[in-house]
């Protein structure tokens, strides 16, 4: 048995007594992990020893080969993100990240994920109410970045010839990135302008450009893209909380259509 001292981020927890619960950890030395929290729910009702989803700190684990779940000796929270929970598009947003993470990340140490993961949460939570939609998008791309399913946006996937920084191009969802104009593209495609296509960049390393064109669209293609790509054809209810608008196209008037 090895005992580990790790940051970590609460991504999930459900009750297993009446005073245990089984939380999803998030950590920057283990990579996502399972533990057993016993007496954390007795422990908080006495005001200390809780931790909150998306909360954030340093927790203490004995780790036993084998196991599928560890076993949480401490958890001494540093960021609780109590300001997650006073906006639905804010907690729809981290929740999306935290699926993510849940359903990709794998028990081993990324560094580039976990930051991605910390930062997009603390600025999520500080983000203005008109600034919130461009955080979240921020936030999704960059994780996904991390996992390594980051979609093609400088070279066309068809021919594989790179795009000039002013052309217009397609983005070919079942190809994971975009089509130059001389290449046909699947079905459904939509336009993405040069500027969008810049801004998605942008929010690929977690971003957000000062003026972001066309959000509704922009949340349409992430959604989609989390759907094909990484969910397994099944959508997550969260986006319900982001835009209700109908599905656009990216492009460079602003306007999905």
């Amino acid at each position: 048995m090895a005992i580990v001292t790790t940051d970590a981020i609460l991504l999930r927890a459900h009750p297993f007594s009446e005073s245990s619960r089984v939380l999803k950890l998030y950590t920057r030395d283990l990579g996502l992990v399972g533990v057993m929290a016993r007496g954390i729910r007795r422990g908080a009702s006495r005001g200390h020893g809780g931790v909150d989803t998306f909360g954030e700190g340093t927790a203490v684990i004995f780790m036993r080969d084998g196991r599928e779940l560890q076993s949480l000796r401490e958890f001494s929270p540093l960021k609780a993100r109590f300001a997650l929970a006073t906006d639905f598009r804010r907690l729809a947003g981290a929740s999306i990240a935290a699926e993510i993470v849940l359903r990709h990340a794998a028990e081993a140490p990324n560094p580039e994920l976990y930051r991605a993961l910390s930062v997009g949460l603390d600025q999520l939570g500080r983000a203005g109410p008109e600034d919130i939609i461009a955080e979240v998008l921020a936030l999704g791309w960059r994780i996904i970045h991390a996992l390594g399913f980051a979609p093609e946006l400088t070279v066309c996937t068809g021919c594989g010839r790179a795009l000039e920084r002013d052309e217009m191009a397609r983005f070919d969802l079942s190809a994971g990135g975009v089509r130059g104009p001389e290449c046909p593209a699947a079905g459904g495609s939509r336009r993405i302008g040069p500027i969008a296509r810049a801004q998605l960049l942008n929010l690929l390393e977690g971003d957000v450009p000062e003026e972001l064109r066309g959000p509704a669209p922009h949340l349409t293609l992430l959604d989609d893209f989390l759907t094909f790509h990484m969910l397994g054809g099944r959508r997550l209810a969260s986006f319900d909380f982001l835009d209700p608008s109908p599905p656009g196209r990216i492009d460079d008037s602003g306007n999905g259509r």
